[in-house]
């Protein structure tokens, strides 16, 4: 999942600074697992307004992390083979009769050429080398199936709650750096890897979350594994401080809706 403090660079993506997952610990699967909103099925949604309704025999839902995207995409295939590289991630994810977990790269699917009818990547590719994740996803799709990319990102903002964007934008963020990533998704290098022309549209999600809860989705994103993985932090430190410094902004009320966005690239394997 992407927002401020996960924003994605342009085009250039992360030239010049590694790249590295920092989703691969057993806590960090953890605080992903119980504090991200679960926006999957509406991200499919804005894909199928773009490819039309479909159902696929067999699905790859790479990058799938603890599974939550998984869920949604069992909804439209028969089977769905979910690969992530952290075993920890896989670990925390909901066994399904219809799903099989395989840990392994974007960047070297363990599939056979032209098995799948539709491949979906989840807040994830931003991780990965695109032309080689794009190269593997087009050999493992067959002719004219469907590829989705999309990921939902924090906007940084509570209803009613200015200075709750202040507070993330000019302290929080400042303090725990986003960790480098590539751009979020380069068409470029989907062409000469064998997929067609890219589509591309956003959504927006308001989500009623508690103190606790928006505590835990700020300790679940990138910038902060990173802070704990690091030791600049720990993770109890930093959920005390988050909480007590995000403690005005729900003075007199249980809940804030936070504001999320979505985005979303389709595109198709040509034939």
């Amino acid at each position: 999942m992407s927002g401020p403090s996960e924003a994605g660079p342009g085009p250039g993506g992360a030239a010049g600074r590694a790249v590295s997952n920092p989703f691969d610990s057993t806590q960090a699967a953890q605080r992903y697992a119980t504090a991200r909103p679960y926006y999957h099925r509406t991200a499919l949604g804005l894909a199928a307004g773009q490819l039309g309704p479909s159902h696929a025999r067999v699905a790859v839902d790479v990058a799938c992390g603890t599974g939550l995207s998984t869920q949604a995409v069992l909804e439209l295939a028969d089977h769905v083979i979910a690969l992530d590289t952290s075993a920890a991630m896989l670990g925390a994810a909901q066994p399904h009769a219809r799903a099989r977990y395989i840990r392994a790269a974007a960047e070297q699917l363990p599939l056979g050429d032209a098995c799948a009818d539709l491949a979906t990547v989840g807040a994830a590719f931003h991780w990965f080398d695109q032309p080689r994740a794009f190269a593997e996803l087009a050999r493992v799709l067959r002719g004219g199936a469907a590829l989705i990319v999309y990921t939902d990102f924090f906007h940084g903002q509570l209803a009613g709650q200015p200075a709750f964007t202040t507070w993330l934008s000019d302290v929080y963020l400042p303090r725990y750096p986003a960790p480098p990533r590539h751009a979020y998704f380069d068409p470029a290098a989907a062409l000469p890897a064998g997929f067609g022309d890219v589509s591309y549209t956003e959504g927006t999600l308001a989500i009623p979350l508690t103190r606790t809860e928006l505590a835990g989705y700020l300790l679940s994103q990138s910038n902060a594994a990173a802070a704990i993985d690091s030791g600049a932090t720990s993770a109890g430190a930093l959920r005390a401080r988050i909480l007590g410094e995000i403690s005005p902004f729900f003075a007199g009320q249980a809940h804030a809706e936070a504001i999320f966005g979505i985005r979303v690239w389709t595109t198709v394997r040509r034939c």
